[in-house]
Parts: C-alpha cells; sequence; structure tokens
C-alpha cells in the first residue's frame, strides 16, 4: 500500500468524537427569562417577577424532545435578549456599600435558582472593534485563557474541533482556595463551543472523550463534573473601535449540591447567594483584564500585561 494510502486508511479509521447535549444544558435560566419577555410577562419598563422570570418552570415533553440543534439555537437568542435586557433581569446587582459597581467600569448581576444553580450576567465597555473582542475571547490557547480567566480557570483544552467555529472543550476551574473544599469541591466540565458574528455560546455535554475527572493524575485535588447549563458571550459593535461584552453563565455545581438539604440549608444560611456574589465579582475581575487585553491588541501592543 502507498504511503498515501496508508495515510488515508488511517484517518478513515480514527473515530469520530460523539457528543450530545446534557438534560440540564437544554433547560437554563435564561431561556426562561427571554420567554417572560417575549410573552409579555413583564410590565412595561419594570422587571418580571421571579416566579415568571427566573423561576425554573417543570421539565416538560416539548424540552425533552427538543433536539440538540434547536436547543442550540434557542439559547443563542436567548442571549442576545439577556444581553439587551440587562436592567429587566431580576438578580442581584453587584455593588459596594455606596451603591456603586464593586468592580469599577463593570455592570453586573448575580442570581440563584430554585435548582440552587449559579447565575450570572455582566457586561463591560472595550475600547476595541468588535472583531478584536470576538478574536480574543474565542482564543483557545491555555495560557491566553488562564491568564484572563485566572481567577477562575485552572486549565482549558481544546479536545477537538469541528470546524473554526465549533470545538468541544474541556475546562477544570480553579478550586477553592479555603479548607477542606480545597480537596473536594473542584469542578470541571465537558463544554461544545460555537462562535457566531456576534455571540459565542457554550453547553454542556456527554462525551466518550471527555470522561469525569477522577483524580488519578493529581490526586490532591477530585474533581465533579459540574454542568454549563449555558455559558455565552455576546459581542456589540458601539462604534468603528469600541464594543459592548456581555458574559452570562448558568452553571449546576452537582455533587452534594445536587442533594435536597443541602440546597435547603445553602437556602437558609445564605451560602448559596454568597457564593453567587463571590463567582460574579472574580468574572467582573476577569472582564477587566479582558478590557486590558483587548485595549492592548487594538493599539499593536505585543506584550499583554493583566
Amino acid at each position: 500500500m502507498s504511503a498515501k494510502g496508508s495515510l488515508h486508511a488511517a484517518a478513515k479509521a480514527k473515530p469520530k468524537p460523539d457528543w450530545s447535549l446534557t438534560p440540564k444544558a437544554k433547560r437554563n435560566s435564561m431561556l426562561d427569562f427571554a420567554k417572560a419577555i417575549a410573552s409579555g410577562e413583564e410590565e412595561q419598563g419594570a422587571a418580571p417577577e421571579k416566579s415568571q422570570g427566573f423561576a425554573m418552570r417543570p421539565e416538560s415533553s416539548f424540552y425533552q424532545a427538543m433536539s440538540d440543534v434547536e436547543a442550540l439555537a434557542d439559547s443563542k437568542s436567548a442571549l442576545v435578549n439577556l444581553a439587551d435586557n440587562f436592567e429587566a433581569f431580576p438578580g442581584s446587582l453587584l455593588v459596594d456599600e455606596k451603591g456603586a459597581d464593586a468592580v469599577a467600569g463593570v455592570k453586573a448581576k448575580y442570581d440563584v435558582s430554585p435548582d440552587g444553580d449559579l447565575f450570572l450576567l455582566a457586561q463591560i465597555e472595550i475600547a476595541c472593534p468588535q472583531e478584536t473582542a470576538m478574536d480574543l475571547l474565542w482564543d483557545g490557547r491555555a495560557t491566553t485563557v488562564c491568564k484572563i480567566w485566572k481567577s477562575l480557570v485552572g486549565s482549558h483544552e481544546i479536545v477537538h474541533e469541528y470546524t473554526p467555529t465549533c470545538r468541544i472543550l474541556h475546562i477544570k476551574f480553579a478550586p477553592p482556595s479555603l479548607g477542606a473544599a480545597a480537596a473536594t469541591s473542584a469542578r470541571d466540565t465537558s463544554v461544545i463551543a460555537n462562535k457566531y458574528s456576534k455571540t459565542i455560546v457554550c453547553h454542556s455535554i456527554v462525551s466518550s472523550h471527555i470522561p469525569p475527572v477522577d483524580g488519578s493524575e493529581n490526586k490532591k485535588v477530585q474533581y465533579v463534573r459540574g454542568d454549563t447549563k449555558v455559558l455565552g458571550f455576546v459581542v456589540e459593535p458601539t462604534g468603528p473601535n469600541s464594543c459592548s461584552v456581555s458574559i452570562a453563565c448558568d452553571f449546576a455545581l452537582n455533587g452534594g449540591f445536587d442533594w435536597w438539604v443541602t440546597k435547603l440549608l445553602f437556602k437558609c444560611t445564605g451560602v448559596a447567594e454568597m457564593a453567587a456574589k463571590s463567582t460574579a465579582t472574580d468574572v467582573a475581575k476577569c472582564l477587566k483584564r479582558l478590557r486590558t487585553a483587548c485595549e492592548a491588541l487594538a493599539k499593536g501592543d505585543a506584550d499583554i500585561a493583566m
């Protein structure tokens, strides 16, 4: 057999990566909020009630039957809708004791769904073209991702790239830094990421190519597979050399946090709310690093200090 034929046979024999959305990824709070606005459940100029806008509705046959492609398309539309309706979203504003933005220059809101998921929405204005921000957000190199999102992401790997705008990612989040939680509560997630003209949308998937991490590669850290119901970015141009970047995330911690007793305890003690606020603060700081990097790139600076 010729060398060309051998290469062709090897390429043909290589299995294609498999994936499907997790059941939780087909159902997220962002879709509920978009549905609330579209159906007119909110009053003009007022935020919808939590029971109508943010609360998770019971699973229905429609959502169970929804295809993965439909789910991705719906989340993309809902993401843009949410970014355009920041003020209407019924979450807690991330502010300091004086009522100003807790992280200067970043508007952020956070909440906890009835299912105990952490939900956050944040926006920042950046003095760079839309394309610059989109390219940097889509830059999958671990060094770039961990430099910008270092307080949240421990490692980042592109497992497979189907097309230049569709890839599978494995993300390990930075473990908690305090107490026993540092060794028992680290989360990782496997997602399908899609890039569009002004949005990037990620959802948790099940794939044989990213099995749960059992800690064998690092005995000090045990990872629990979290559910990224949705993680998305919207980059809207606000001028020829400026844009607005919005991030929305709905994340289920899973593990022990799925237990109803834990959910009730965290709700009563306010621990879930504090965790959501802490995560929103970290995300806001990451957005500031993103702005620093984008504006440096727009100026032609090769060395980005963040």
